[in-house]
């Protein structure tokens, strides 16, 4: 995990959709836990890439002692982890279907949009699911860092970025030192439909 976050306005636009990514373990590899709540509806309806918005209590920022542990540990990551992109396998821990599954996961700002007030995260994972989850808890094991958050001048090399973001975590997953952890302890037992 790196630092601060830059402020938001530091972005820089790109003009192409070519993007360098990097594989960078995390050491330790976050677990981590929240509810799935509502998003900016951006995910599916306008990008055509469904993302599971996890719940940051970052009205609770200054009384952690009041928060859950996972509530705590969720609020960290995203406070201290550098915007960007990450691989990690994430399961829907108490839905209809607990398989454990690759996803590429933005953490930031969405710097190609203007509305965003708070850093989110936001998994996409990379699996059909036959319904939503809503209110449902995501599990989540990050990997992984590939690349840093990014403004897009073009709407269509967003979309681009994110099918290439998609594809690279897919690979990066398959690579034994990381296919492993989808067996790791702290998914719930159950994987597969119920």
């Amino acid at each position: 995990m790196a630092g601060p976050d830059p402020e938001p306005t530091e972005k820089v636009g790109l003009s192409s959709p070519m993007v360098p990514r990097i594989r960078k373990v995390l050491e330790p590899m976050p677990r981590l836990r929240a509810t799935v709540v509502h998003g900016f509806g951006r995910g599916s309806k306008l990008l055509g890439f469904p993302t599971a918005n996890m719940e940051v209590r970052w009205e609770k920022e200054g009384e952690k002692e009041s928060l859950k542990p996972e509530e705590q540990a969720m609020l960290e990551f995203a406070r201290d982890c550098e915007p960007g992109i990450y691989f990690a396998w994430a399961q829907v821990a108490n839905g209809p279907d607990r398989g454990i599954y690759k996803t590429a996961m933005s953490v930031g700002w969405n710097p190609t949009f203007t509305d965003v007030k708070a850093k989110t995260i936001e998994p996409w994972i990379l699996h059909d699911y036959e319904t939503d989850f809503y209110g449902s808890e995501l599990r989540l094991m990050i990997c992984g860092f590939v690349r840093p958050e990014a403004k897009f001048d073009k709407f269509e090399d967003l979309i681009v970025a994110i099918r290439e973001d998609g594809d690279f975590c897919k690979e990066a997953l398959d690579e034994p030192s990381f296919a492993d952890f989808k067996a790791d302890s702290f998914f719930a037992a159950g994987e597969g439909k119920l």
